[in-house]
Parts: structure tokens; sequence; C-alpha cells
């Protein structure tokens, strides 16, 4: 079990809704972390400051949601 191992795909619900990939259909997603840099904390060197988003990757052609928090 290494860090960079992928969640298994799942069905995802977002505020009720059942999550369906636009480009293929598919209903079943991995789910990741993602950190939403900016240029300032970039410049002074403290990303770790800024807020980070969910990610949603379709477990068949790969496109990804996004969702902050």
């Amino acid at each position: 079990m290494g860090i960079f191992k992928k969640s298994e795909p799942q069905h995802i619900l977002i505020k009720g809704n059942k999550l369906v990939c636009p480009v293929c259909k598919c209903d079943q997603f991995r789910e990741s972390r993602a950190q939403l840099n900016t240029s300032v904390a970039s410049f002074f060197n403290v990303d770790w400051a800024n807020k980070s988003a969910r990610c949603f990757t379709c477990a068949n052609c790969t496109y990804i949601f996004w969702f902050r928090g």
C-alpha cells in the first residue's frame, strides 16, 4: 500500500444528487484532494496555507469534477 494508491471507484452524491459524468455518462468516480494554489502564497512559499478542493475523477474517461472545500 503506497502513498499514491488510487481509491476504489464509487457512486457520489452531491447535495442529494447522483454525480454523472457529462462526457461518458459513467456514474463511478475516484475521490482525491488537490491544493488550490495562489500566486501570493507561492511567492512567499506558504502554499500549505491555501485551501484545498475535493476532486472526483470519472472511472471511465477521467473527466474531473472540482469542489472547493
